[in-house]
């Protein structure tokens, strides 16, 4: 059970990924999710539903745990799903669940009073309709942690010119050229039904979340750590297109 991002502490003190240097715990991405919710729940986080779509190896499900939610982890690869019980038998955190499956197939385990959608949307090829979903099954806030099409980052990441998809502007990217699922088990990090992708744009993506019912759409900047400013003007904000935004029902 190897792990290939995620760094997490387990009850007995042990890590899964010593080797990075920093807990996921401490992440200012793990740090600024939690602050939103704070915010949104007045501190009253104990007992409300978190569904983590993508989850991965289960860092960020476990810290809404430990911050008294009700989490739930979706993850479609099994090899990441064997670690996210690893992740589970270790913690010793109640109310801390994982599932086998794709999160296309959401609606079948929520309703949630939240969402954390972090690495996930830019490897889908409808986003629109994913954000549509997860607006039909999540009653309170939509966390969304992505990359978004730009003119810095169409180089970067060999993205197509500007097209249209859904009727939302954007950019496509190639995933991968794969059919046999067993050989995607081991592509941790490309998409799993779709051998393309599209990146909307940021207005286009913040308009949609407005459209889906959220009142209270925003970008949440201290996701970048300290140094924002060189983040948005150079660093990884400027290069990567990638950022977080909150979508909240109030």
């Amino acid at each position: 059970m190897t792990f290939t991002a995620h760094n997490i502490r387990l009850a007995d003190g042990s890590e899964t990924l010593p080797e990075a240097g920093w807990l996921i715990a401490d992440s200012p991405w793990t740090q600024a999710a939690l602050r939103s919710l704070r915010l949104f729940y007045g501190h009253r986080l104990a007992g409300r539903s978190i569904v983590d779509l993508g989850c991965l190896e289960g860092g960020y499900t476990l810290e809404f745990a430990r911050a008294g939610m009700r989490a739930t982890g979706v993850e479609v690869r099994q090899s990441n799903f064997e670690n996210c019980l690893r992740v589970k038998d270790g913690a010793a955190v109640p109310d801390l669940a994982f599932v086998n499956d794709d999160v296309w197939n959401l609606a079948a385990h929520g309703p949630f009073d939240a969402a954390f959608c972090c690495g996930l949307l830019y490897h889908l090829d409808r986003p629109a309709a994913f954000i549509r979903l997860m607006a039909a099954c999540v009653r309170d806030v939509i966390i969304l942690h992505t990359h978004f099409a730009t003119e810095t980052n169409e180089a970067l990441f060999q993205l197509s010119p500007p097209a249209e998809n859904e009727g939302l502007p954007g950019r496509w990217m190639h995933e991968h050229d794969l059919d046999d699922t067993s050989q995607l088990e081991a592509h941790k990090w490309t998409s799993w039904s779709n051998k393309h992708s599209f990146w909307p744009t940021k207005p286009a993506l913040i308009q949609l979340l407005k459209e889906c019912g959220f009142d209270m759409v925003y970008e949440q900047y201290d996701m970048l750590g300290r140094d924002i400013r060189g983040s948005m003007e150079s660093g990884y904000y400027h290069q990567q297109g990638r950022s977080m935004f909150v979508a909240m029902r109030t």
